[in-house]
């Protein structure tokens, strides 16, 4: 706008027909270059797909569809948070796309993702048009998975089986045979081994006791309650990774042993909700 000022009042001073040209050859150049710009941007279509969920202190990923009308196409068009990484969106070829932005997260529970900045300067880099987007999505954030020293019992012991811990006294399995005791029932006396030494033996069976092991709150000798859950938060991830079976009790919420990804998501959900105004009970 500077030169075309100065150009048009060289050409008033001097009458020069080819200045006049010029000034307005700019002028057309500068309402083109507006147009087009702001229709490179204008007509998208912005959907919400999903919130990928992740741990306190990684970056949230926002997977979203851009369309764009049939007969527009678009080009280098950013999207993206001021500090955060843009994207850049080229739709020559397909009507629409799917593209991920990520952004910082610093503390667990829900993230709602803040409005999305979207410009572009093409074609000539001399505009831009910008407009924003606020997506109505939102998604959770776990605690951040710091194991502490002092942690729960593992519940391990040396006369574990591969199936749960040995109850003498039970009714399940054959354990084997030992001296006849006065009150042993009669249906657990071995005939079979009297026949063959004239003394009396009884049978003797076990039961098996679960190991499956439980992320107790109250077992946890740490003060605070993001480092307990921290802590709570790396145990699943250690126990999730050895495929081991696991319950989870939190105050209010407690989770039944079990394994797998479903359960692991269960219980990270658990913790990064903990607390918060809509998990209260009222």
């Amino acid at each position: 706008m500077v030169i075309i000022f100065l150009l048009f009042l060289v050409g008033i001073n001097f009458q020069n027909s080819l200045v006049y040209i010029v000034c307005f050859w700019l002028i057309a150049l500068l309402v083109i270059n507006i147009f087009y710009t702001y229709r490179n941007l204008s007509g998208l279509t912005i959907k919400a797909i999903s919130a990928e969920p992740c741990f306190a202190g990684e970056k949230m990923v926002l997977e979203l569809e851009v369309s764009r009308p049939v007969k527009q196409r678009k080009s280098a068009i950013y999207f993206g948070w001021k500090n955060e990484d843009l994207v850049e969106l080229n739709l020559q070829k397909e009507q629409s796309t799917r593209i991920k932005l990520s952004h910082s997260s610093d503390k667990r529970g829900r993230f709602s993702p803040p409005r999305i900045d979207i410009f572009t300067r093409f074609p000539t880099g001399l505009n831009t048009a910008w407009s924003y987007a606020t997506m109505d999505i939102d998604g959770l954030v776990y605690p951040e998975p710091i194991e502490k020293k002092q942690g729960v019992d593992n519940q391990s012991s040396d006369d574990e089986a591969s199936d749960g811990r040995e109850i003498l006294g039970g009714s399940s399995d054959f354990a084997g045979i030992r001296e006849y005791q006065a009150g042993d029932s009669p249906k657990r006396i071995h005939w079979g081994q009297y026949a063959k030494t004239g003394d009396l033996y009884t049978k003797s069976f076990v039961d098996y006791e679960s190991h499956d092991v439980w992320l107790d709150w109250q077992s946890l000798n740490i003060s605070g309650t993001e480092p307990r859950l921290s802590h709570l938060s790396a145990m699943i991830l250690a126990f999730h990774d050895s495929q081991r079976q696991f319950g989870l009790r939190i105050p209010g919420k407690e989770i039944p042993p079990n394994k797998g990804e479903a359960h692991k998501v269960r219980c990270l959900t658990a913790l990064a909700l903990y607390g918060l105004p809509q998990e209260k009970v009222a």
